[in-house]
């Protein structure tokens, strides 16, 4: 048995399923930390949630419905003990239970949840930087107030004081469209193409601005999160909460 809080163990299902984008995937606990890989249904994202304490069996479970699992879990309150249910050597149900409620959840065998995706490729960025909570909130409402366009566009900004920032432009992607620039400073440079900084250069690089959003909504919690662009197509993004961290890599668009 396993006690945790209710709003940690939404927090930790919330963070892979991303606004209700994965519906399936596997727990994977091992030396009482749980592991769940995500990809999202376009295959533009692949990702990992991780809580360091999870106090469980060494297990892999299948969850098929991730909406049926957090209707169940809402109806709780306060502190909720986890357990599994084996039939052999085979777990289930998983077993959640508060002062009033006895929750049974059917577990999913896991051949039949999809396979997700490892990100097994360089971890080299040419631009970093650091996003605290109001970043988080402003990148929400800059891609909140363009819900005709799905794409943000990235390039490099100097502000009046000379400082290297990187701009996000929502709407960038079409040329008469309603945009939205967010500047991001405190960037760290490593090797950045000089058509990159260059202000005139063709350099055109754009993400999907709603994954982004979905992504940015379920870790307005994180009390560390980071930034990191590879300049040939890859935006990874971290979050750290306590014992969750969560890692989504995001590849570019063609635009």
């Amino acid at each position: 048995m396993f006690l945790i809080k209710k709003f940690e163990l939404q927090a930790v299902i919330n963070k892979y399923y991303v606004g209700g984008m994965i519906e399936a995937v596997k727990w994977e606990i091992q030396d009482k930390q749980l592991s769940i890989k995500l990809t999202s249904p376009t295959r533009e994202m692949i990702g990992e949630v991780i809580h360091s304490k999870f106090n469980l069996p060494d297990s892999n479970i299948g969850i098929s419905n991730t909406t049926q699992l957090l209707k169940l879990i809402n109806i709780t309150n306060g502190d909720i003990i986890l357990d599994f249910l084996k039939q052999g050597k085979v777990f289930s149900k998983l077993l959640i239970s508060d002062n009033q409620f006895n929750v049974n959840y059917t577990l999913a065998d896991t051949l039949t949840i999809p396979k997700s995706g490892k990100y097994n490729g360089s971890e080299f960025y040419h631009v970093e930087a650091p996003l605290d909570k109001d970043m988080i909130v402003a990148l929400i409402k800059a891609k909140s107030a363009l819900d005709d366009s799905s794409t943000v566009m990235i390039q490099s900004n100097t502000s009046l004081d000379g400082e290297f920032r990187l701009e996000l432009i929502f709407g960038g992607d079409i040329e008469y469209s309603n945009k939205v620039s967010y500047y991001i400073p405190n960037i760290t440079q490593q090797d950045v193409p000089s058509d990159f900084i260059n202000t005139f250069s063709e350099f055109k690089l754009g993400f999907n601005s709603d994954l982004m959003k979905d992504i940015l909504n379920v870790n307005k919690d994180a009390d560390e999160a980071q930034l990191s662009i590879n300049l040939d197509g890859l935006m990874k993004l971290q979050f750290k909460t306590d014992d969750i961290t969560s890692i989504y890599y995001i590849v570019k668009k063609d635009v």
